[in-house]
């Protein structure tokens, strides 16, 4: 049990760090614009078969590592205008609803040096799982350090 504290400590001081360090990046360095959708990367066809029969690899879609249980990633083909009013077209990778209509406008960030480098994952999402990673390396310091020499037993773990 040792071994695996020992790893998951700097693993997730890591992950706290990184995340945080994007979310600070984001806000302090690039802008949100709203995007709209040129080209969407989730048709008729593929909505309609995750509706009826699910996330499965019977698809025409197929299964993708990146797709979650009622989650799709898709790629879409955007339009936005940065702050000075010049047009780009990009393409932005983002998770939708499997089954549903995906928004044709959304909310975008771009770096304004290269306006052609933008995410759909704002300042927001990083700073979840940040703190996700940062609750649990807390957990781990203060509550999951006394599991340390200790037998694990489902049991025992359950009744505390």
């Amino acid at each position: 049990m040792a071994d695996l504290l020992i790893l998951a400590a700097p693993l997730l001081m890591l992950a706290f760090l990184y995340c945080g360090w994007r979310a600070l990046r984001l806000l302090a360095c690039w802008r949100p614009a709203t995007a709209r959708v040129v080209r969407g990367g989730y048709g008729d066809l593929d909505r309609q078969e995750d509706f009826w029969i699910g996330p499965d690899h019977l698809t025409t879609r197929g299964w993708s590592p990146f797709d979650a249980e009622d989650h799709r990633e898709i790629e879409d083909m955007v339009e936005f205008e940065d702050a000075d009013g010049q047009r780009y077209r990009t393409s932005i990778t983002r998770q939708v609803r499997q089954g549903w209509r995906p928004d044709s406008l959304y909310t975008i960030w771009y770096d304004p040096g290269d306006p052609y480098k933008a995410t759909a994952h704002g300042p927001g999402s990083w700073l979840i799982a940040a703190l996700a990673a940062g609750g649990a390396l807390a957990w781990l310091f203060m509550g999951g350090a006394g599991l340390v020499g200790q037998d694990l037993d489902l049991a025992s773990l359950m009744s505390n």
